[in-house]
């Protein structure tokens, strides 16, 4: 097992490492790519220096594991590096590279993507300058965990350990305990910022950092998933199914199918939110204890909602998975929902396509790697995925013996994935710790419902927490006309003062 706070072994040249004893085992082969640029974000002409390296992750032993390997962005003309906030950023998978959020999100490049859905998102794809890019407040760092990217596991390292929750957490937490001492700036204001899995990631790597001298400043959870096992729709699991409704309403509303059309998506998704989480919760729960008046009533306010037919909630118990969902609304025009963002349709049968909305991004993070980085001999090398990841040990709390054990454990039926828990744990350690949660109305993978009952958690103090919603699905982050919003409440995130 990993040890994150091993103290440094003294092969750190500035940022990055001296060329490891087996180089050829990594991509980078110990070199680092540091270009220098200028520009302007929010309004503010930064200098900043690009670096693409690599960090040598070490076992109890001292031997090196693996390899992570990150591209980040530091401001220099700055009085105090030294009290900057340092903004670690990942995408999910769970064994996906950060290439993304880099290139259609938060990058200081950033791929153009239609405002209108129907618009066809096709090649040459166009990356301008971001104007809202954060470096004005934050520097930022692009993490590629173990096996994805230019990252790499080396010889005493297990590829079991890194491919499961716990090995993967603790692995970019001991990356960032080394990349901040590198950077002699163990005080500066840590930052993680993870979408889908990879808010799962956030949230176990701000637990396993509560336990170090220099715990988090906050975490970001983007199409959060950190209560994914209270909420998923299981056949018998209830509040799975009441706290998805709002996001249903919300796309019926997007498509026109709703009777709350003269209401916002936002106010429409409230009033459903309330409806759904009380009265049809309850209504679930009575079970054959409901009178056909109850029925009837209870189908007529779902179809209000969500804009499928009473009469199909009547046939189906009350209610309706997401899945069907994206195939009932426009079924009599032949079309289907797109799973990572709704607003997007395809014909019935068609190949569904995986989020339209960040097509080009591999394209794009090619260009930005020879163009930008000056590292164009390693696009080849670089992973979207980790490869063979069918088999990542999601962890879990509780053995068949009521002990913790490690990654691949035989785990109880009843085990407890408390990736909730792991977020308390950072509120315990950092009375200023603060905890942003950020989600796409129209996304039917990770929903805002989920989202509001997460911030809403007793066991997690609400004063420290920010709940946003943003148009767009999935990858909401790709939305160009939510970006100057989600930008400016990210930065409000990162500089207001600490929770007291």
């Amino acid at each position: 097992m990993l040890k994150i706070f091993a103290p440094l072994f003294g092969f750190f040249l500035a940022f990055c490492l001296a060329p490891f004893a087996s180089a050829e085992t990594t991509p980078l082969n110990g070199a680092a790519y540091v270009t220098k640029h200028q520009g302007v974000f929010n309004g503010v002409k930064i200098d900043y220096t690009a670096t693409l390296a690599e960090i040598a992750l070490t076992n109890d032993q001292g031997a090196p594991t693996a390899s992570i390997s990150s591209t980040a962005y530091v401001r220099t003309n700055v009085r105090n590096s030294k009290r900057r906030p340092v903004l670690f950023i990942w995408n999910g998978g769970p064994t996906a590279a950060s290439m993304t959020l880099h290139m259609a999100g938060l990058g200081p490049k950033r791929l153009v993507a239609p405002l209108d859905p129907k618009t066809p998102i096709e090649p040459p794809f166009e990356v301008r300058d971001s104007a809202h890019a954060l470096l004005d407040v934050a520097d930022l760092v692009f993490v590629d965990p173990v096996e994805t990217g230019l990252s790499r596991i080396l010889p005493a390292g297990e590829r079991a350990y890194f491919y499961s929750a716990e090995g993967d957490a603790e692995s970019v937490a001991q990356y960032i305990t080394k990349w901040l001492a590198a950077q002699k700036r163990p005080a500066a204001p840590a930052f993680v910022l993870g979408t889908s899995y990879g808010s799962i990631r956030a949230a176990m790597v701000a637990g396993a950092l509560s336990e170090s001298d220099t715990p988090l400043a906050g975490a970001i959870l983007f199409s959060q998933g950190a209560n994914l096992v209270e909420t998923t729709q299981r056949k018998h699991n209830l509040v799975g199914y009441a706290v998805n409704m709002s996001q249903l309403a919300a796309i019926a509303h997007y498509h026109g199918r709703t009777a709350y059309q003269d209401l916002s998506v936002y106010d429409a998704m409230s009033a459903a939110y309330g409806y759904f989480m009380s009265d049809y919760l309850a209504l679930l729960a009575a079970g054959r204890n409901v009178t056909d008046e109850q029925r009837r009533d209870a189908a007529q306010k779902l179809a209000a909602f969500t804009g499928i037919s009473a009469d199909y909630y009547l046939q189906h118990d009350l209610r309706i998975d997401k899945g069907t969902f994206r195939r009932e609304l426009l079924k009599a025009e032949g079309l289907v929902l797109a799973s990572n963002d709704a607003r997007y349709v395809s014909p019935a049968g068609a190949q569904a396509p995986g989020d339209p909305a960040v097509q080009g991004v591999a394209d794009a993070h090619r260009r930005h790697l020879t163009e930008f980085l000056g590292a164009g001999a390693q696009a080849d090398a670089y992973r979207a995925f980790a490869p063979d990841a069918g088999d990542w040990d999601y962890g879990g709390w509780t053995t068949i013996g009521g002990r913790k054990v490690g990654p691949g454990a035989a785990r109880s039926v009843f085990a407890d994935y408390d990736w909730t828990g792991e977020i308390n744990k950072a509120f315990v350690a950092n009375p200023s710790f603060r905890l942003m949660i950020a989600t796409g109305v129209y996304d039917t993978l990770t929903t805002a419902g989920p989202a509001r009952m997460l911030a809403d958690d007793v066991h997690l103090p609400g004063e420290g927490i920010s709940l946003h919603e943003y148009e767009g699905g999935h990858s909401f982050y790709s939305n160009e006309a939510e970006f100057e919003r989600l930008a400016d409440d990210l930065r409000r995130f990162l500089t207001e003062p600490g929770r007291r």
